[in-house]
């Protein structure tokens, strides 16, 4: 999980700012919050969390991958569809 890889000073973790990953770590605890409060909630519901925290996290993670050279991962919704063909 995101909140295992920040912690993870040898990986992830080790190369966030502290700032970031306290960001990180706000963001992630507020929506686990959410959802043990909201755990009838719609699936769109649920969708528009995880879209919250992707606006979140997805800045802090291109920054860390621009300032190391190589690409940003891809966000959770682009490339979902997509489909490698032989």
């Amino acid at each position: 999980s995101l909140k295992n890889q920040i912690g993870d000073k040898e990986k992830l973790g080790g190369k966030l700012s502290d700032e970031d990953k306290k960001t990180i770590e706000e963001a992630v605890d507020e929506k686990i919050k959410w959802m043990e409060s909201n755990a009838d909630a719609e699936v769109e519901d649920l969708k528009a969390q995880k879209k919250e925290l992707e606006e979140i996290v997805q800045p802090i993670m291109t920054k860390l991958y621009q300032g190391a050279g190589g690409a940003p991962p891809p966000s959770g919704e682009e490339g979902a569809d997509e489909k490698d063909e032989l």
